[in-house]
């Protein structure tokens, strides 16, 4: 069953939301069967995350950590 963009976008989005706060959103989205897969981005990291569409279960792993430079810079 195709489902358009934007219906995936809010089904991941609401989960995404509640996990990692407000400021997270969904970078893309695409549909594998009974799974949504794609990109987020939350301030700090972007994540790759896995949505069951059966069970709404949402997985997500983070792929890169931004940090801040500790370091003082040299002279």
């Amino acid at each position: 069953m195709l489902k358009s963009v934007d219906s995936l976008r809010l089904l991941v989005g609401e989960p995404l939301l509640r996990r990692h706060g407000p400021n997270a959103c969904v970078l893309t989205t695409e549909l594998h069967g009974l799974e949504v897969r794609g990109l987020a981005y939350s301030p700090g990291r972007v994540m790759r995350y896995v949505l069951n569409n059966e069970s709404k279960r949402l997985q997500t792993s983070v792929l890169m950590r931004l940090a801040r430079s500790r370091r003082e810079p040299a002279a």
